[in-house]
């Protein structure tokens, strides 16, 4: 009998979920399942720069924003507080952000990208190209419109519930 090698492959794809035939569809696992997939795939891109995955949307809101309170980026990202801090405080140590003090509001820092992050959030966005051309494979220009339709739309009724 063959021994088993308790070593995992580092570079080693997630696996798909493969539910039996005529098993119900559920939204949750496949979103998630894809999503993990595609921050796998984002990962082995960018690793070799040192960017952690939890950075990822970060980065990708503060290009868009210039700059942010941690609340609001928890808030747009949909992590807790705590978890958020931490993300930050990796970053800050990485140089990818700075914190600099609100001026309309003692307590609140606000955070913005150093060069060195505008930096990353230019190799995070070829990455992310490479991913979404490797994801979107045989599918036409219109089915991956009709995708983003769909994901925002769900997006923007699961919103609805859960802010009111």
């Amino acid at each position: 009998m063959a021994k088993r090698s308790s070593k995992k492959k580092p570079n080693a794809a997630p696996a798909g979920p493969n539910l039996p035939k005529g098993s119900e569809r559920i939204l949750g696992l496949a979103v998630n399942t894809l999503g993990r997939c595609i921050v796998w795939s984002l990962a082995q891109r960018t690793a070799q720069h040192g960017v952690l995955p939890g950075a990822y949307p970060v980065i990708a809101w503060l290009m868009h924003f210039q700059e942010a309170t941690q609340t609001e980026l928890s808030r747009l990202i949909g992590v807790e507080q705590p978890t958020m801090a931490i993300t930050l405080r990796r970053m800050e140590r990485d140089r990818i952000i700075e914190r600099s003090p609100d001026p309309e509001h003692g307590r609140k820092s606000l955070v913005k990208l150093t060069a060195h992050g505008r930096r990353l959030s230019d190799v995070i966005a070829a990455a992310a190209h490479d991913v979404q051309k490797v994801a979107s494979k045989g599918l036409t220009t219109g089915e991956l419109d009709e995708f983003y339709r769909l994901v925002d739309l769900m997006t923007e009724n699961l919103s609805a519930e859960r802010h009111g």
